[in-house]
This record gives structure tokens, C-alpha cells and sequence, in this order.
């Protein structure tokens, strides 16, 4: 099952979620007299994180990575209305350590040089009752999942569609993965370790000791 999934239509809405309201994301649309978008072209990135959890009420450091395939143009003229998607792939939650997983999240960057007209979720597999839905937070989109998900069964959160407007001024629209510290976490999650009978939360985001990855990349041109 898909699990119940919630989204919101437009920006500015802070954490509200609200049913039933699709948004509209399809074919891109040019502004009058622009010229349409290249073809969008999809690309596969890693990005590691500065994780930490908590063990015995203290913080013990993790390694960690995640992967994400991301469909953009990578080309628009400024103005221009154009659809990208950001897919995260599976998740499955080692269950030694994360035998029950909850609040699971996956922070965005709101991109500069554009408007985000629009977002939805779409797909998304494993999350059987699971709430689903996006927040704006700390200069990003977030898309959280209430679980419960078992640890060592897979699960797939749901593509975040986004529309876009270009904006004025030619430059680059840059799609990056969110979050700035273990309190603006980009990605995790609250789990039950059964070997210590403890709740605890795993918090990351992109290492800051590595090079910005960038999700995806469209040149804006006059």
C-alpha cells in the first residue's frame, strides 16, 4: 500500500498539510514568447551525512549515505515554467539497531533563481498506514512519513514533484538536499534500539568536511 499520503499545493503554507488538493504538476509551461524546456534528463547522486544517534542518552557519530535519481531540464529560458522530480531510493532500516523506525525525513533545498509554483507526492511503496506529507522548513521542503516501519523490511518513500518558475535573470537553478545541522536534520528518523530497550533519534545532513553535492542543475539562459 501506498499508506495515506497528504501534500501541499503551493509555498507559504507552512506546516499544514491539507487533503485532496493535487497539485498541479505536468507538461512545463513557457511564459509568452519563451522558448520550451530541453528534455529533462535524469541523474543518480550520492550524498553522504553527518549522522549521530543516541546511545545510553549520549551521541554516538554514524556514517552514512543516501542516493536520489532526479529528473530536470537542463536547460530553460528565464521565465519558464518547467517539472522536476526528486526521488530518494529505498530505504531499509538495519534492524539490529532500528527494530521499529518513526518520523522518518527527507529534507530539500528550496532553490534560489526560481519560484516553486507548486509540489506533490507521487508513488512511494512499504509505508502500509503510514501519514505521509510535506512541510516547509528552514529553507527547504520536507517530506516525512509517520511509520511505524520495521526495521530490515524495505520501504520507499514517495517522489517529491515539484513546478518551477525560472526566474528574471539568467544563472543556474541548483536542486540540493536540505538541512544544516543535527537540529535542521536533511535526513532521519526516531527509532527503537531493542539491544538497549531504548527510543532514540538519528539525525543527519549533508558533511559539511565534503564537496556540496548537487542534485540536479539547470542553466537559466535570456
Amino acid at each position: 500500500m501506498a499508506g495515506n499520503t497528504r501534500w501541499i499545493g503551493r509555498l507559504g503554507m507552512g506546516a499544514v498539510a491539507l487533503t485532496g488538493v493535487l497539485a498541479s504538476v505536468g507538461v512545463a509551461n513557457a511564459s509568452p514568447g519563451a522558448a520550451t524546456p530541453t528534455a529533462a534528463v535524469s541523474t543518480h547522486s550520492t550524498v553522504a551525512y553527518d549522522c549521530r544517534t543516541t546511545v545510553q542518552q549520549g551521541f554516538h557519530p554514524v556514517a552514512y549515505s543516501r542516493d536520489f535519481d532526479v529528473s530536470a531540464p537542463t536547460t530553460v529560458t528565464a521565465g519558464t515554467e518547467f517539472d522536476v522530480t526528486l526521488d530518494p531510493t529505498p530505504i531499509t532500516a538495519f534492524a539490529q539497531y532500528n527494530q521499529t523506525v518513526t518520523d522518518v525525513q527527507v529534507a530539500y533545498a528550496i532553490p534560489r533563481n526560481a519560484k516553486v509554483k507548486s509540489y506533490s507526492l507521487v508513488g512511494g511503496s512499504g509505508l502500509g498506514q503510514a501519514f505521509t506529507w510535506v512541510e516547509e522548513r528552514d529553507g527547504a521542503l520536507v517530506v516525512r512519513s509517520s511509520g511505524p516501519f520495521t526495521g530490515g523490511v524495505e520501504f520507499d518513500l514517495p517522489t517529491l514533484a515539484l513546478h518551477i518558475k525560472a526566474g528574471k535573470n539568467a544563472g543556474a537553478i541548483v536542486f540540493a538536499p536540505g538541512g544544516g545541522s543535527y537540529v535542521e536534520p536533511g535526513f532521519g528518523w526516531f527509532r527503537y534500539q531493542p539491544i538497549l530497550n531504548e527510543w532514540g533519534p538519528f539525525q543527519c545532513f549533508p558533511d559539511p568536511a565534503l564537496p556540496a553535492v548537487e542534485l540536479a542543475r539547470v542553466n537559466v539562459t535570456k
